[in-house]
């Protein structure tokens, strides 16, 4: 039960439910003892020739002896089971909280399938193990204390033989339940495998289906599949063995029993009720320990689920709450880097970046691809935390300000738009309460999506697929920037949030943004140009370092790297090139650049 160590927390909440419970089955097995009692008492009352009034009598309190026995089993059971459930329950949305409080290092090392594996299957296991597993376990300990013990009174070597024989079986299950957990755990890293599979193939699917992968992505989830069928089997294979088992022992100790106990009869040292009595018990016994081998398998995979389980859980976030933070109760918007760095791994992002935004500015982040402006921008929601330097809002350092008011002021469209299976106004209202329909028709009129909503079947009430599927890319951005706007944040940051719609588009959204840009802080990441030239400031990134900074004229006149995007994204319009490929044809070596 050492697995089970962090799991009696969750037990001690309901220890109230689990005595009751316990009283319950000590109850069952009381009244189990009885009808083999009662049945003695009659077989020697048939010996004696007793009249048939007697035998009814017994008869009856036969069938009141199996009627209390079923209705304390019931109430055990329920009470255990339940008790399973609801710890079940608490278990499952302490591991969903403690996933939502995770940084996002945690996410780009974790398999998704891995972690929906631990949150059903393994999360199964242990409903099962504290849950029919604790209530067999607790049965088997009182039947076999309680049977044994009512045994020595009859007759004491055949009890002892009894006792001798019916233990084996622990000694097999002992050795068998560190192989059986062992292989479950094989069994459900294989699951966690397949999970993994079906959830990027299905996300995905566009991908396969647009490079004709079908068959070779099938014929490696059947290699997978298969994996976990042979690692099931293998799983499966030790518990066939143990059942059989179970049973040989049970009958080895019932011919035991019955051979000695017949010698007993035949000299008169016991009673054909006293034996009938006894061989009854041994079949009660059966029961126990044939439940027990059960046990032992669900323990063992319970313990191993309960592992997996506690290597999520016990991984604090690496971005948290500070125990000093500030009472902040409201942020102006003013945004600081004071020698900030950021290192993932060995890889240098950011380095010793000094800037300041003031509160109510807009501030235009722009930079080859790979330069550290996302990275930048994921920094001020403490996505990230510097690993050098400090990060100040309104000149606190924004590990000292409440996690919950620093998102809450940041309204953030990142790079990569993310839309939940909802209907679209419920995507863009998500994390605003009470949004009226009317707030959420202003939000995205701001963000030029009114027209498109107005092709939809249903307008803002039509269901998305899955990430947005049934959107464009322009369209699901819009919904991002619709969604920020909303929620009416003191800092926004758009992280080239409007390189999927086409120029007039572009040049719409912001016409209408700068009216909510006006009074929130704005950090304003793009390749663009003409994105960001009106910015009040911007900030030119080049390999993790701020190269240049100043107005839009201040950049073109420095004829620097900003001068040389300009002019070739001037360029690339005249001739019809697509900026993105201007932004990749900018990180290429200066000959091919040349060229």
């Amino acid at each position: 039960m050492r697995g089970f160590r962090p799991a009696f927390r969750y037990l001690a909440r309901h220890k109230r439910k689990l005595a009751i419970s316990i009283i319950c089955v000590i109850a069952a097995n009381a009244a189990a003892l009885l009808g083999p009692y009662v049945l003695r008492l009659g077989i020697d009352a048939i010996a004696a020739g007793r009249s048939m009034r007697v035998l009814f009598t017994f008869g009856v309190l036969l069938l009141l002896a199996a009627g209390v026995e079923g209705s304390f089993r019931f109430f055990a059971r329920y009470l255990g089971n339940g008790n399973a459930r609801d710890i079940e329950y608490e278990l499952r949305n302490d591991l969903f909280r403690h996933l939502q409080r995770q940084d996002a290092g945690f996410f780009q090392t974790s398999r998704t399938g891995d972690l929906m594996a631990r949150a059903t299957n393994d999360l199964n296991a242990v409903q099962r193990a504290l849950g029919p597993g604790l209530t067999n376990l607790i049965n088997t300990t009182v039947a076999f204390t309680g049977t044994v013990a009512v045994m020595l009174t009859i007759n004491v070597r055949l009890a002892l033989y009894a006792a001798v024989i019916l233990p084996i079986m622990s000694v097999v299950f002992s050795v068998s339940g560190r192989i059986i957990q062992r292989r479950f755990e094989k069994v459900q890293e294989r699951f966690s495998d397949i999970s993994t599979k079906v959830q990027e193939n299905g996300s995905g699917i566009r991908v396969v289906k647009a490079y004709a992968q079908e068959e070779p992505e099938l014929q490696e989830f059947q290699a997978i599949n298969r994996q976990y069928v042979d690692a099931s089997i293998s799983h499966l294979r030790i518990q066939a063995v143990l059942w059989p088992a179970m049973f040989t022992v049970g009958g080895v100790a019932t011919v035991v029993v019955l051979y000695f106990g017949g010698l007993d009869v035949t000299a008169g040292r016991l009673t054909v009720g006293q034996l009938v009595q006894f061989i009854a018990y041994i079949g009660a016994l059966r029961w126990p320990m044939i439940a027990l081998g059960w046990v032992v398998n669900l323990v063992q995979e319970g313990a191993a689920s309960m592992s997996r389980l506690q290597d999520v859980l016990e991984r604090a976030p690496a971005i948290e709450d500070a125990p000093n933070r500030r009472p902040v109760r409201e942020l102006r918007g003013e945004v600081g880097f004071r020698g900030v760095s950021l290192r993932h791994g060995h890889a240098t992002v950011l380095s010793d970046i000094n800037l300041k935004v003031p509160a109510g500015s807009t501030v235009a982040v722009v930079g080859p691809t790979g330069s550290g402006k996302s990275s930048l921008a994921a920094l001020v929601p403490r996505l990230w935390d510097p690993t050098d330097g400090q990060l100040l809002v309104d000149g606190i350092d924004a590990r000292l300000i409440p996690l919950e008011l620093l998102r809450r002021s940041v309204g953030y469209v990142p790079q990569e738009t993310f839309l939940f299976s909802e209907p679209l106004e419920e995507n863009i209202a998500y994390g605003v309460e009470d949004a009226s329909p009317e707030r959420v028709e202003w939000a995205a009129a701001v963000s030029q999506l009114e027209r498109d909503v107005e092709q939809f079947p249903h307008g803002y009430a039509t269901f998305l697929g899955e990430r947005g599927v049934t959107l464009s890319g322009g369209q699901k951005q819009r919904t991002a920037i619709a969604r920020a706007v909303l929620k009416d944040p003191t800092i926004l940051i758009l992280d080239d949030a409007l390189s999927s719609v086409d120029t007039y588009t572009e040049e719409e959204i912001l016409r209408r943004l700068r009216g909510v840009m006006e009074t929130r802080t704005t950090l304003l990441i793009s390749h663009r140009i003409s994105t960001v030239q009106h910015a009040d400031h911007i900030v030119v990134l080049d390999d993790g370092r701020i190269v240049e900074q100043g107005t839009h004229n201040d950049l073109v006149r420095l004829d620097g790297l900003y001068a040389s995007m300009y002019r070739r994204q001037l360029l690339a319009a005249e001739l019809g090139v697509d900026a993105e490929d201007e932004e990749i044809e900018l990180a290429a070596p200066t000959d091919s650049a040349a060229k």
